[in-house]
């Protein structure tokens, strides 16, 4: 019996302990709950906040990539319109000095035709000077001969004239 009371009351004691150990495990597994379930109501409650926040958020991103988007469309338009433009321009430009270019080829052609005509014709009259001159030569020698003929005849005639008077 004394086996019998000692067990018990070693088992009562250890039982003791036991509960009481049980006891501190609840109680630390009851406040562990308690506090996930206050946190899990402040993370739903900070989740709402945040939810809201990232709806916020998302609406914020949206409007500010809309607003990127409509202005890279108009600057793309406006680079479009200023490329355009400058393509006019150019092309403009490149007519006008096209013109320009082609008159003053016209008029170097024209001047070059005039001065070829005028030394055309300075050509002609030096020719025809050189002509006028080598036939004026050739009348005056021919005149020349001629009116020697005649000189040389009229003495002849004159000086037998003059003999045969002489002579009778």
């Amino acid at each position: 019996m004394k086996k019998h009371v000692l067990t018990l009351a070693i088992c009562s004691l250890v039982s003791t302990g036991v509960f009481a150990q049980q006891g501190a495990a609840n109680a630390n597994v009851e406040a562990e709950a308690n506090m996930s379930a206050q946190a899990s109501a402040r993370d739903g409650a900070s989740a709402q906040g945040s939810g809201s926040a990232n709806a916020q958020a998302q609406v914020d991103g949206d409007a500010a990539r809309d607003e990127a988007a409509d202005h890279g469309e108009t600057v793309s338009a406006e680079a479009r319109e200023s490329a355009s433009q400058a393509a006019t321009m150019g092309v403009e430009v490149g007519e006008r000095v096209s013109g320009t270019a082609r008159a003053q080829g016209e008029a170097a052609v024209d001047s070059a035709a005039q001065r070829r005509e005028q030394a055309r014709e300075r050509v002609n009259e030096a020719r025809n000077a050189e002509i006028r001159a080598e036939t004026n030569k050739q009348i005056g020698t021919s005149v020349s001969d001629t009116v020697r003929g005649e000189v040389q005849s009229t003495v002849r005639g004159a000086v037998q004239g003059s003999v045969r008077n002489g002579g009778q």
